[in-house]
C-alpha cells in the first residue's frame, strides 16, 4: 500500500493556509517529500478569491475592511468565498506523475473527491461528485474544491462544511443593491448545504477530521503516516504567506491598471471616458464564469483583463491571451482572443473554461462598445 504523509496543522490564519500547499508542492514535486494530505481550518474568518480573480470585481472590499476580514488571493482557481472556523480543509499534494493525476485536472478532481463523497456517505447522506469541482447532496453544494499544478506537483484543496453562514457569504460579495444581495443570500441557503443542515447537528470537529482521514485512506488506497512540515517547508510557507499579503500578489495582472477597476460599479456595463474611449465590463457564463474588462480607444483594444472563477494552469497563460489581444481592432479582438487561447491551452491545463468561452466574453464587451 502506498504510504503518504499526514500533516495535522490545526487552526491557522488564511494566508498560511493558502501558502502551505504551495510550499509542500515544491518539496513533493522535487521528490524531497512524499505525497501529502494536510488537514487544517481557519483560526479567524477571511475572504478568499481565485487566482484569476480581482478583488474589486468580486468582493465588497469596504465591507471586508470594516469587519477586519483579510482578502487572500489563492494559488488555485475558483470563486470568491467566505471561510471561517465552521469548515475543515484538506489539501492533497502529489507529484504530477502520480496515478491520481492521470488524464489531467478533471480526472484528478473525480478521483480525489471520491474520498469526500465517501465521507459524507459515512453519515448516511446521498453525496455525489458533480463535475468539475463539487460534491453535492441532493443537488446542494456540500464541498467546494480547487486544483493547480505547482512546482511539478498536483494540488487539490477543498472543504467539509460543518455549518454555513449564508448571510455573511453573500455580504462579502460585490453586488449592485441590497435586493439582489438578499436574493443571493436566499439562493445560497438553498443551494449550499452543511453537515448541520443535513444531520440536524454539527458533529465535533475531531470526529469530522478522523472520519475524513479514514475515508481518504480507504478511497485512495493509501496508508497515512502522521508527520509534520520539515524546517524547509515551514520557512517556505511563511515566506509565501508574506508575499501573499502584498498588493502585488493580491492584484496580479490588474496591478498598474487599477483605473479600470476604479470605474467599475456593480451592474455597470459600459463607461464612456470621452468620444471614442470606452471601458466595457462583460461576462460569459459557461461551466464557469469568464469576466472581461476591455478598454478601447478609437476602435482598438488598449487594455484587456480576463478574470473569472475557472481553472487555468499556469495562470500566466490567461495574462498572455490578454497581452496578445491588446492592440487588435475591436472587430478582430474576439477571434484573436479565441484563437490565442486555443493555441496556448494546448500546453496548459484548463477546467471549466474553453477558448470559445473567452472569445465569447470578449465579443460581448466589443458589442457593448460598438453599439454605444
Amino acid at each position: 500500500m502506498e504510504r503518504w504523509r499526514l500533516v495535522y496543522l490545526g487552526p491557522r490564519d488564511g494566508y498560511f493556509i493558502q501558502a502551505v500547499y504551495e510550499a509542500i508542492a515544491k518539496f513533493v514535486g522535487s521528490g524531497r517529500a512524499p505525497p501529502t494530505l494536510v488537514v487544517t481550518w481557519p483560526s479567524h474568518p477571511y475572504v478568499c478569491i481565485g487566482v484569476h480573480q480581482v478583488p474589486e470585481l468580486e468582493v465588497d472590499t469596504e465591507f471586508c475592511r470594516s469587519r477586519g476580514l483579510p482578502i487572500v488571493r489563492r494559488q488555485v482557481g475558483g470563486g470568491a468565498v467566505y471561510l471561517d472556523e465552521n469548515q475543515v480543509f484538506y489539501h492533497v499534494v502529489v507529484p504530477k506523475s502520480h496515478r491520481l493525476y492521470a488524464g489531467g485536472v478533471e480526472g484528478f478532481f473525480r478521483r480525489v473527491l471520491g474520498a469526500v463523497v465517501r465521507f459524507y456517505r459515512s453519515y448516511g447522506l446521498p453525496a455525489e461528485y458533480k463535475p468539475v469541482n463539487d460534491v453535492v447532496i441532493r443537488g446542494r453544494k456540500a464541498s467546494g474544491n480547487g486544483a493547480a499544478l505547482l512546482h511539478g506537483a498536483a494540488v487539490l484543496i477543498g472543504n467539509v462544511i460543518l455549518d454555513f453562514d449564508a448571510d455573511t457569504a453573500a455580504r462579502i460579495l460585490r453586488l449592485p443593491d441590497e435586493k439582489l444581495r438578499s436574493y443571493v443570500a436566499s439562493s445560497m441557503k438553498e443551494w449550499v448545504t452543511s453537515l448541520k443542515r443535513e444531520l440536524g447537528y454539527a458533529p465535533p470537529r475531531e470526529e469530522v477530521v478522523e472520519g475524513l482521514v479514514r475515508c481518504f485512506s480507504e478511497e485512495l488506497g493509501i496508508e497515512l503516516v502522521k508527520g509534520g512540515l520539515g524546517p524547509g517547508e515551514l520557512r517556505e510557507a511563511e515566506a509565501i504567506a508574506g508575499r501573499m499579503r502584498s498588493r502585488e500578489w493580491l492584484y496580479g495582472a490588474a496591478l498598474g491598471r487599477e483605473y479600470l477597476l476604479a470605474r467599475y460599479r456593480p451592474g455597470a456595463r459600459l463607461v464612456k471616458i470621452r468620444e471614442g474611449h470606452f471601458i466595457a465590463y462583460a461576462e460569459h457564463r459557461g461551466v464557469k464564469t469568464v469576466r472581461v474588462v476591455l478598454e478601447a480607444v478609437d476602435g482598438d483594444v488598449r487594455s484587456l483583463l480576463i478574470t473569472g472563477d475557472f481553472f487555468v494552469q499556469p495562470p500566466h497563460v490567461v495574462e498572455e491571451v490578454s497581452r496578445r489581444v491588446t492592440g487588435a481592432s475591436l472587430g478582430k479582438a474576439p477571434r484573436v482572443a479565441e484563437e490565442t487561447a486555443e493555441e496556448l491551452f494546448r500546453e496548459a491545463t484548463a477546467a471549466g473554461v474553453s477558448p470559445r468561452d473567452i472569445g465569447e466574453a470578449v465579443r460581448r464587451a466589443v458589442e457593448l462598445i460598438v453599439n454605444a
